[in-house]
């Protein structure tokens, strides 16, 4: 069953690891003007969706890739639980587009704004924001694409709706050309490139509207309008290596999943199957994902969750200048690049011979549109201490890594105490939900022969990557039981409780103790062996690119609903801490609180 949600899009072990650090793309996305008291000064309110953080781009960020540059107007609910822009519906829509024109992998989406708004892109207000050269909005996007321009040879541009078309035609304009925005196809593509050519499409969400004949038939002109061009120049936009451009008369309007190789390693596979696979809740403080067996805002679903995840800012903390609902400014390359590809192969399941077994015939209920990504946090082939680690909230499928609930933020303290700051990886026991699941069903699935198996290769593979010794932690019932059939160079075991179990607080004390009296390759020299029992935030670098700063913080940020008397395996949701979502707007830079002065009124 779950190769049905693998259709079109790749294998999930091929990923996008974030934007290349030796580049300038970090820096530039973490200069982000300040939306939230831009549009307060400016419209007089809250005019962006800021709870969920920004959403930068998808696509190619290295040297001379990107061939096809599109640019939207803003990203969504699903993009924002991606991090990753275009991964909607209209994403796979363009997704689409591009392979009818042979285009597979050399493109990069962008955006107008890096935040959602509130409403429609129409008035004098939310253009000037967009638009004016005064506005930081507009300086920093033309960055970002004069960037684009500077490390590629940009064939195409397709500006996707009103808002796009005006970026475009200003963007034309920065550079000193001209451009009508009422005929972007005759735009002074010049400035951008020697043979760059520039499109307009509408916007696809219009079709919910009814003006969905309308659409088609501009797409329909569009795929006919590059044809044209390629026909007066074969040179002009040449397919990828995987990819057929097909006769623009073939040409249908529909969608095409995203590949996860744009997508970060261990997302939910469910993100960017093809369509809008998520719906904003409780007045912007939650975002709801939904499988596919779900439905758009639990239609003829009657769901109740436990409690709102309040949670609190114990166990945060930030640099200057970073906000807690965008990912790191001061350390802006601070994020985990992916486990390297051999062993995001092993950990998916897809080397040979050590494939994940079925895990509904085995008794899951896990919903296979969500895959089984959340294997891992930290350094499989860089560390000493390995943790075999059960489950312990649904925090993990939305932040596509293991063990960063509440009981990964307090054994970050534990890791602290040791001496270990980077030197560790944490295996999730098991790769799917099995929080729900009855101990009897978990045990039978860990007892599985092949599950065994897989297990036992990853440790291999992590306790022979160098060559420091090691220690294996096993915590929590499941990683208990794991543990002596998945260990196969016989490192020493430590076993402890898993966080919410009676007792757990002090087991972990006695595990600190025994591990003070095993040698093991440590961080730091002389640590102190003491753990605070305080909670703290995951550190950074053990998440992927785009999460924001109060992801892997404020203790259990996910929740799962009860539809009627059970679980439900088809909904999850995200929840912004309340600290968060209470906060007021930072103020205005003085050289921010300048432009905005020139604003309309």
């Amino acid at each position: 069953m779950a190769d049905d949600y693998l259709a079109g899009r790749g294998n999930p072990w091929d990923y996008d690891p974030g934007p290349p650090r030796n580049r300038k793309w970090p820096r530039l996305f973490s200069e982000t003007p300040n939306y939230r008291a831009l549009g307060e000064a400016v419209i007089g309110s809250e005019k962006f969706r800021w709870h969920f953080g920004p959403m930068y781009y998808r696509g190619r960020l290295w040297d001379d890739q990107v061939k096809v540059l599109v640019i939207g107007q803003e990203g969504g609910q699903d993009e924002a639980l991606s991090h990753r822009s275009f991964t909607g519906s209209s994403g796979s829509r363009l997704q689409h587009f591009l392979s009818h024109l042979g285009i597979t992998r050399s493109y990069l989406f962008l955006n107008t704004f890096v935040y959602s708004i509130f409403g429609q892109y129409s008035g004098r207000k939310i253009r000037w924001l967009a638009q004016d050269p005064a506005s930081p909005i507009r300086q920093q996007r033309h960055e970002v694409l004069d960037y684009v321009l500077e490390r590629n040879d940009v064939h195409l541009v397709i500006a996707v709706g009103t808002a796009a078309k005006e970026s475009v035609a200003t963007w034309v304009e920065s550079r000193g050309g001209s451009c009508p925005q009422q005929a972007i196809e005759t735009c002074d593509a010049s400035v951008l490139g020697r043979r760059t050519r520039i499109l307009g499409v509408v916007h696809p969400g219009g079709g919910a509207s009814g003006n969905l004949s309308a659409i088609k038939a501009d797409f329909q002109r569009a795929a006919t309008r590059v044809e044209e061009w390629a026909n007066t120049d074969s040179s002009w936009l040449p397919e990828d290596s995987d990819g057929t451009r097909a006769p623009a008369s073939s040409y249908e309007y529909r969608k095409l999943p995203i590949p996860f190789r744009d997508l970060p390693y261990g997302v939910a596979w469910r993100l960017g199957h093809g369509s809008t696979t998520s719906n904003r809740k409780d007045d912007q403080r939650g975002i709801q994902i939904f499988s596919a067996s779900g439905k758009y805002n639990n239609r003829g679903h009657r769901l109740s969750y436990a409690d709102d995840a309040h949670g609190s800012s114990t166990g945060y903390s930030d640099h200057p200048g970073d906000l807690p609902y965008e990912p790191p400014v001061a350390g802006y390359g601070d994020y985990d690049r992916g486990p390297g590809s051999s062993m995001a192969r092993l950990l998916a399941g897809g080397r040979r011979g050590y494939g994940w077994p079925d895990w509904n015939a085995l008794g899951a209920d896990a919903h296979p549109s969500f895959g089984y990504g959340p294997i891992y946090r930290g350094r499989p082939e860089d560390a000493t201490v390995i943790v075999l680690a059960d489950q312990r909230s649904h925090d993990d499928l939305l932040t596509f890594r293991a063990l960063t609930g509440e009981a990964g933020q307090r054994f970050q303290g534990v890791l602290d105490a040791i001496g270990i700051d980077i030197s560790y990886v944490i295996l999730r026991v098991l790769p799917i939900d099995t929080l729900d699941a009855s101990t009897s069903t978990r045990e039978t699935i860990v007892d599985d022969p092949q599950v065994r198996r897989v297990y036992s290769e990853i440790i291999r593979r992590a306790a022979i990557a160098n060559s420091r010794r090691k220690v294996l932690v096993a915590m929590g019932p499941m990683a208990r039981r794991l543990a002596p059939h998945a260990n196969p160079t016989s490192l020493p075991v430590v076993e402890v409780k898993a966080w919410g179990q009676s007792g757990a607080a002090a087991s972990w004390r006695t595990a600190i103790d025994t591990l003070e009296s095993i040698p093991f390759g440590k961080d730091r020299s002389n640590p102190s062996f003491v753990w605070d029992g305080a909670r703290r935030q995951i550190p950074r670098f053990d998440l992927p690119y785009g999460m924001m700063r109060w992801q892997g913080s404020s203790g259990n940020r996910a929740r799962k609903p009860r539809r009627g008397s059970s679980p439900s395996p088809d909904y999850y949701k995200l929840l912004t801490p309340d600290w968060v979502y209470d906060l007021e707007p930072e103020p205005l830079s003085p050289a921010e609180q300048a432009a905005a002065a020139h604003a309309p009124r």
